[in-house]
């Protein structure tokens, strides 16, 4: 790879915003944890679904199964 594409890749971003350093490191953190709390909350849906067992099976399959769609499309 070329030095000059070396450096563009690991050149910072200057896109304006408006927001201060800080507010930009307490909104990703934030953001990082709330998208840790979606893929945990649909791996469990999906282990739910998975595991789900009794005489209304295929209505909690379904259900579950529509859930973890609409938590990761």
């Amino acid at each position: 790879m070329e030095d000059s594409a070396k450096s563009r890749m690991s050149a910072a971003l200057h896109t304006r915003s408006g927001l201060s350093d800080e507010a930009v490191h307490d909104i990703s953190a934030a953001a990082t944890v709330l998208l840790a709390d979606v893929f945990a909350l649909y791996l469990k849906t999906k282990n739910f679904h998975w595991h789900m067992s009794g005489p209304h099976f295929r209505d909690y399959h379904l259900l579950l199964d529509d859930q973890g769609d609409q938590i990761l499309p």
